[in-house]
């Protein structure tokens, strides 16, 4: 069934899901860096790493790149303002001991190779040299019209405890997208490589080609883990902040976004037996006029029928007949407390006015991925 979304880009999103292991992260936001949506970019980062009790020092290591690697788009931001799909894109993965932070903005070409020759030296020098020269260049008080030297990609490199690494896309004669990726392991047994292929969801060969789908979809945020009410509150804010639109449909597209997002919290499923909480991935497109919220997650393959034919039956109501149903099911207690009246689809319906996509995809003996998209015309 038509997801609103092509399929080669939902392939990409499911390989996200299906990699995303209970306690992982997979978290790409694409859009505008200010000041306040990158608060919240990395306040929902910062409450993944509080949940699994990283040492102090570890976390702060890992919440620095972070934050060097924002300050890397937003001081070498290079997109045209009249190029609004040109836009950077920022992921934080996780996958077991391991985190992976991504950036990708577009710089002019004539800026690659001093670029190129600035992070060769950089990943030339081990630990001890590193801090030698940072120091240097601090002494030396060279800073570029945008507010740096290189200082950022310095301590990312320290931090870390690793190499830089680094591609170009080239967009046109003028321009191409930068991307530096860096990771770093949140226990203290050295500095072994993690074991990704160049075919990993965790790869900079895989986030580069993710990020042209992404453009070409316009998706502005992927979030994939465990859902509870932490990560919904961080992305609502972080929605709320991007988005340009009238207070109006902007508080449909997030009321619409609570619903989908609760509806993982509160019924979506895991793989794993010792996970309490909810897998899943929710992103958001916009074409033209046209918003699609998408959520995909587990679901047992003995509640896909029931799931199905409600969807269906609320799909085929006439517009009166859906208000009726809705008004019947809200008042009927009884039905409410088996929490199985299917409000929250029926909600979906109303508020979107249109049919709510699904698809299942059966995974296993025991469980199915689920998908569900709305459709919100402004």
């Amino acid at each position: 069934m038509d997801s609103g979304i092509k399929k080669f880009s939902s392939d990409y999103i499911i390989d996200l899901m299906t990699s995303t292991q209970p306690g992982d992260l997979n978290y790409i936001y694409r859009g505008e860096f200010s000041q306040s949506i990158s608060s919240h970019i990395l306040s929902l980062a910062e409450k993944n790493i509080d949940k699994i009790g990283l040492p102090s020092k570890i976390k702060k290591r890992v919440f620095h790149i972070m934050v060097e690697s924002i300050q890397n788009i937003t001081r070498h931001q290079d997109a045209p303002a009249d190029a609004p799909e040109e836009t950077a894109i920022f992921a934080i993965q996780k996958k077991g001991p391991w985190y992976f932070i991504t950036t990708g903005n577009v710089v002019e070409n004539d800026k690659i190779e001093p670029l190129c020759l600035k992070l060769d030296k950089i990943n030339s020098l081990e630990q001890e040299e590193l801090t030698v020269f940072y120091r240097e260049i601090l002494s030396n008080g060279k800073l570029s019209a945008k507010g740096g030297a290189g200082l950022g990609l310095i301590e990312m490199a320290r931090k870390s405890g690793n190499k830089l690494v680094y591609d170009f896309r080239n967009i046109n004669s003028e321009m191409s997208y930068f991307y530096l990726h860096s990771y770093i392991k949140t226990d203290d047994d050295g500095n072994e490589k993690p074991d990704v292929s160049e075919d990993s969801v965790y790869s900079l060969s895989y986030l580069t080609k993710l990020h042209k789908i992404i453009n070409e979809e316009n998706i502005l945020l992927i979030y994939g883990s465990i859902f509870d009410q932490d990560s919904l509150l961080s992305l609502i804010s972080i929605m709320d902040s991007q988005m340009g639109e009238e207070l109006a449909f902007k508080k449909k597209v997030i009321s619409l976004m609570v619903e989908m997002l609760q509806n993982i919290i509160h019924h979506g499923g895991s793989i794993a037996s010792d996970n309490n909480g909810s897998q899943g991935i929710y992103y958001m497109s916009r074409k033209m006029n046209k918003y699609y919220l998408t959520s995909i997650n587990y679901i047992e393959n003995r509640k896909v029928g029931l799931l199905k034919d409600k969807i269906d039956y609320i799909n085929n109501l006439t517009d009166d007949g859906r208000e009726n149903f809705y008004n019947n099911r809200l008042f009927d207690f009884q039905l409410n407390t088996s929490k199985e009246a299917g409000l929250g689809l029926i909600e979906m319906h109303l508020k979107s006015k249109n049919n709510i996509k699904y698809m299942f995809d059966r995974i296993s003996e025991k469980h199915s991925l689920y998908k569900m998209t709305l459709t919100l015309i402004k």
